[in-house]
């Protein structure tokens, strides 16, 4: 009885943040921005020419992460549906009413968000990568995952259950480049030392 009565009150909890952030904490100039950057589909031209770039003229180190990190992206993606349908909770602008659906409402199932999971992979694996840009890479991580909210396509524990899969996943990805990486290097060292004795 406990347990339900913790659950429900976390369920209400969650609905509340959600009109807080959907409904009370709204103007005309975040609908247009949230609206933008919650299509990922505006930053598809950008992020193709960074990996263009990166591919050409980048070192081959650059070349693997970005391999792993495209496929990090897939994998997140298929994960976070897998959950999805797993769980089958209704998206707020299908169960709520007077949910704002800014951009529509999408599929029925929302947690956790595709776009929390696949966001927070991408950056949290850029940030393990590049330290240094780490302030960049989050706060776009957050960005999009609270226009995912304001938008009215999440509620605020499915962006959460969302970040911390893509987290996951980032952190386990990332230290399979770094073992990869490790292995080869060992290998090229063990070919050029009996290449030395042979000599």
């Amino acid at each position: 009885m406990y347990d339900y009565i913790l659950m429900d009150a976390i369920m209400n909890f969650d609905i509340e943040v959600f009109r807080l952030i959907n409904t009370g904490m709204t103007a005309p100039f975040l609908d247009t921005v949230m609206t933008f950057v919650t299509d990922k589909m505006n930053f598809f031209g950008a992020v193709t020419v960074a990996a263009a770039l990166i591919w050409i003229l980048g070192k081959r180190q650059d070349r693997v992460g970005l391999v792993v990190l495209v496929l990090l992206i897939i994998s997140s993606d298929l994960a976070a549906n897998a959950f999805k349908h797993a769980f089958t909770r209704l998206r707020p602008c299908h169960a709520l009413e007077g949910a704002r659906a800014l951009v529509g409402c999408g599929g029925a199932f929302s947690m956790p968000s595709s776009h929390a999971v696949n966001i927070f992979a991408a950056m949290v694996f850029l940030t393990a990568r590049y330290r240094k840009f780490w302030p960049v890479f989050i706060s776009i991580a957050v960005v999009v995952a609270y226009s995912r909210v304001y938008v009215g396509a999440h509620y605020p524990t499915d962006v959460l259950a969302g970040a911390a899969l893509g987290t996951v996943m980032a952190l386990i990805f990332y230290s399979a480049e770094r073992g990869y990486l490790r292995g080869k290097l060992v290998k090229g060292l063990e070919a050029l030392r009996r290449k030395r004795g042979g000599n």
